[in-house]
């Protein structure tokens, strides 16, 4: 058995002191450097980044353009290019390209698509609808109301009748093409500010354009939603900020005579107040 030694009450006990170990000295000197440093940046996305597109994701009228990108005409300010400039993800695609349609969106585009993409942009659907030639038939100073009537007629019943299809097809290829993606589809905004007087059409029809924007863009969202996709509205960015609203605050570029596939686009401005928060709302959930 062990024997105790008693200690007197009253008198303090000394332990006897322990060496600080080298190794735990050296973690509490470094502790509060530790400390100090920033949080850690956040993650970046586990995949990579898809833009698919028409003119309006390439960034036409918005400049400067890729000279690599030829006719596509794809911009630094277009709304992919500045997500992908903010967001850092862990690849960036870019196969927007200036008039393409559905179809080549489908055919041309979605092939570039990496399979493990997690998120996927898509503006398409204006070139289905003829948008050029109602532009051209509507819009000018000299034109007439025989000449737009027949060319929005026309884009309306390509709207009605054969663009859900067409829509539908792209959809079910980039489900397909990028199965775990987050798809951000992106509707169209007012080109044109009515309530003005303005060279650039009558009231009416500026009224018209307007309405027909509505109207795709509607089918846009109901046909992306059936396919479990975000939709990005951004008609209420660009409200009064079309075409006729004169005071600088137009976001849509008029007719560029020097340039005339530039005319009726967003400007960097459009692209950066209007598209991108609209896109970076829809793709955060």
């Amino acid at each position: 058995m062990r024997s105790e030694t008693a200690v007197p009450p009253g008198r303090p006990v000394h332990l006897p002191e322990k060496p600080v170990r080298p190794r735990l000295l050296a973690v509490l000197v470094a502790l509060p450097l530790l400390l100090a440093v920033p949080p850690a940046a956040a993650a970046e996305p586990v995949g990579g980044y898809a833009a698919l597109g028409d003119s309006y994701a390439a960034g036409v009228a918005a400049g400067p353009y890729d000279a690599a990108s030829g006719d596509c005409h794809r911009g630094a300010h277009a709304y992919p290019a500045l997500w992908n400039a903010e967001h850092h993800p862990a690849a960036f695609t870019d196969a927007a390209c200036s008039a393409a349609t559905t179809a080549d969106v489908l055919r041309d585009q979605l092939p570039a698509v990496p399979a493990d993409t997690a998120l996927v942009t898509l503006t398409a659907g204006g070139n289905d609808l003829a948008f050029a030639d109602a532009v051209a038939s509507c819009l000018p100073p000299f034109a007439t109301d025989a000449q737009c009537d027949p060319a929005l007629e026309e884009s309306d019943r390509l709207l009605r009748e054969e663009l859900p299809g067409r829509l539908a097809a792209l959809y079910d290829g980039i489900r397909a093409a990028a199965p775990a993606a987050r798809v951000v589809v992106t509707g169209y905004p007012y080109l044109l500010h009515t309530g003005t007087v303005c060279v650039v059409g009558t009231d009416s029809r500026r009224a018209r354009f307007n309405a027909l924007t509505d109207r795709l863009d509607e089918l846009i969202r109901q046909q992306a939603e059936k396919q479990g996709f975000a939709f990005a509205d951004v008609r209420r960015a660009f409200a009064g900020h079309g075409v006729c609203a004169g005071g600088g605050q137009e976001w849509i570029t008029r007719f560029v005579l020097t340039h005339l596939w530039e005319s009726f686009h967003p400007t960097a401005t459009g692209q950066s107040q209007g598209y991108l928060p609209a896109v970076t709302a829809a793709a955060a959930g």
